[in-house]
C-alpha cells in the first residue's frame, strides 16, 4: 500500500451504507475483489482517553473499497455487484456509490478506525507497512489487516464479547489468565484479553486465510509473545493439557450446542466462559446444552438485537 504509484493511474472507488451487522460479509466481499483497501466509517465522535465517554455508533456503516483501473476492473465490480444483490435479500442496502479517484488521492486515503465501548480503538493497518506505532491512551488499541477475517468489532456478536472483555478487566477477572479463543477469526477478542492482563492466548480456527491474519494482527497489535496460533478445533493436539481461565467462543449456535462439553471441559473450575454468536430465537437451545452438562453457571445474559452472548462460570467437572 505504500508503494508510490504512476501519476496517471486511476482507482474506483465503491461505497455502500448498510446496518452495522452485515459490515463484516461487505469487508470480506470487498476485500476479495478490491485491491487491498478496506474500511469502515462510523458516524460517532468518540475519544478513547476520556473514561467517561461511551457513545456508540449509530446502525448504520459505510464501508469502501478501491478498484484499479486495469482491464480487470469491470469483472471485478461486477462479482462486488453480485454479492451486494444478494446481500440485499437479507436486509436493507442503499445503492452503492461509485467515483474515480486519482493515485495520489488512493495512495493518501486514510482508513478510519473502529471504536467499541470506552476503552477499545480498532484500526486497520496492513503489516507490510511495517508495525504500527502503540498509541498511550487510558484503553488499548487493537490493529488488524482488514477485511481478511470475520471480526472487525463492527459485528453486535463481537462487541458483546468486547465489552464484557472490558468489563472483567475492571474487575481484575483477566489478570494472569489463560485464554482460549475457539472460532478466532481475526483474533480480535485473544489480542484485547492480552492487552487487558491476560497471561497467555491460544486461538484456533479451520479457516487458512484467519490463522494467516490472527497470526499478522498479534504482530501488530504487540502481543505476539504470547499469542499461539493453531488451524483447527477444540480437539487440538497443540493445546497445552492444563485448562483455560477465559474460554472465548463466538461462533453459532449450532456449533456451541455441539461443543458446548469440549468447551467446558478445557476450562478450569471458576473460569469465565463467553459464548457468542446466539440468535435470539436459538437461546434456548445454546443454553441448554451448556446446563445439561451440569458443570456450569449462566451468570449473565447480554443480548444486542436479535443477537446473545451468554456469559458462564464453571462451577464443576463435566459428566
Amino acid at each position: 500500500m505504500s508503494q508510490p504509484q504512476a501519476a496517471h493511474e486511476q482507482w474506483l472507488e465503491i461505497s455502500v451504507i448498510l446496518p452495522a451487522e452485515f459490515a463484516e460479509p461487505v469487508t470480506h466481499l470487498f476485500s476479495t475483489y478490491g485491491d487491498g483497501r478496506v474500511s469502515v466509517s462510523q458516524s460517532v465522535d468518540w475519544d478513547l482517553d476520556d473514561a467517561s465517554s461511551n457513545r456508540v455508533s449509530s446502525d448504520n456503516v459505510k464501508v469502501f473499497c478501491y478498484l484499479k483501473c486495469d482491464d480487470t476492473v469491470e469483472h471485478r465490480k461486477g462479482m462486488i455487484d453480485v454479492g451486494l444483490r444478494l446481500m440485499a435479500e437479507l436486509t436493507n442496502i442503499e445503492d452503492q456509490a461509485e467515483r474515480l479517484v486519482t493515485s495520489e488521492e488512493w495512495s493518501n486515503q486514510s482508513f478510519p478506525e473502529i471504536r467499541v465501548g470506552d476503552r477499545i480503538v480498532i484500526s486497520p493497518w496492513s503489516i507490510d507497512d511495517g508495525i504500527p506505532e502503540q498509541s498511550d491512551t487510558n484503553g488499548i488499541q487493537i490493529f488488524l489487516s482488514p477485511g481478511l477475517a470475520f471480526g472487525t468489532g463492527n459485528h453486535p456478536t463481537t462487541r458483546l464479547c468486547l465489552n464484557q472483555i472490558v468489563e472483567d478487566y475492571k474487575s481484575s477477572c483477566l489478570e494472569e489468565c489463560r485464554v482460549l479463543d475457539v472460532g478466532c477469526g481475526s483474533g480480535i477478542l485473544a489480542i484485547a484479553a492480552l492487552k487487558f492482563g491476560a497471561k497467555e492466548a491460544w486461538c484456533l480456527d479451520i479457516d487458512e486465510t484467519a490463522i494467516r491474519a490472527v497470526r499478522d494482527n498479534l504482530v501488530m497489535s504487540g502481543v505476539s509473545d504470547r499469542g499461539h496460533v493453531y488451524t483447527g478445533s477444540i480437539s487440538n493436539p497443540n493445546l497445552p493439557d492444563t485448562g483455560f481461565d477465559y474460554v472465548l467462543a463466538n461462533i453459532t449456535s449450532r456449533v456451541l450446542i455441539d461443543l458446548a462439553k469440549p468447551l467446558i471441559d478445557r476450562a478450569t473450575v471458576g473460569a469465565t466462559i463467553l459464548a457468542s454468536g446466539i440468535l435470539a430465537e436459538q437461546l434456548d437451545g445454546v443454553r441448554e446444552a451448556f446446563l445439561a452438562t451440569e458443570s456450569v453457571s449462566i451468570t449473565d445474559t447480554c443480548q444486542e438485537g436479535d443477537w446473545v452472548m451468554l456469559k458462564m462460570v464453571k462451577v464443576g467437572n463435566s459428566q
